[in-house]
This record gives C-alpha cells, sequence and structure tokens, in this order.
C-alpha cells in the first residue's frame, strides 16, 4: 500500500477530485487553506504580501493504483494550467492499516 499525497493551488481541486474519481478512488482526506513555497510557482502564504493558499489531498491506494495515480497527476502537472498554477504528489509506503470495522452498527 501507498499514501499518496497531492498539493495543489485550490483553484485546481475540481481537476484533482475529477482525477481521483476517474480512478475509482472514493476515499481520501482533504487539508484546506495549506500554506507553503514552491520553486516554480512561489510563495502562498494566504496574506495580503502572498496571497493565494494550497490544498493537501491524502488517500491511502494499493501499489498499482497509486503509480496509475501518480502517472495521471504527473500528466496533468504537464499541462500549462497545471504547471503555471501548482500541484505536486508524492507517494509513501504503508506498513500497515486499520481494517475496515467488524460491524458497522454502532454500540452504545
Amino acid at each position: 500500500m501507498k499514501q499518496l499525497v497531492i498539493i495543489n493551488n485550490v483553484s485546481l481541486n475540481d481537476e484533482v477530485s475529477a482525477l481521483l474519481t476517474n480512478l475509482g478512488i472514493a476515499e481520501f482526506t482533504r487539508f484546506t487553506r495549506c500554506t507553503g513555497t514552491g520553486n516554480i510557482t512561489g510563495a502562498r502564504h494566504d496574506d495580503h504580501i502572498w496571497p493565494g493558499y494550497n490544498v493537501m489531498t491524502v488517500c491511502v491506494v494499493d501499489d498499482g493504483l497509486a503509480s496509475k495515480a501518480m502517472k495521471a497527476l504527473q500528466e496533468f502537472r504537464n499541462t500549462e494550467q497545471a504547471a503555471t498554477t501548482g500541484i505536486y504528489a508524492y507517494t509513501i509506503p504503508v506498513d500497515s492499516a486499520l481494517a475496515p470495522p467488524e460491524s458497522l452498527s454502532l454500540k452504545n
């Protein structure tokens, strides 16, 4: 398994969501209003000097799907829209993860 981490300018959220949907990735966590500095797109600190912010999307998928996602993300990053706006992604090995609950009913 791999953890897929995608960091992109907020303006690319629809495209990133569509890419994940097209790959069949439905489960993820999204961190909104992340700030930072990229070597291509510059600083985004969500203030009056460095306006704008990023979003980070994290999901855990099997190795094959992670490879497909990285290929699709690289193809998207190579477009003029993404290259000038900003998107970055990487994977991290996942040694273990919790299994789905044995029962979906909640006990009080």
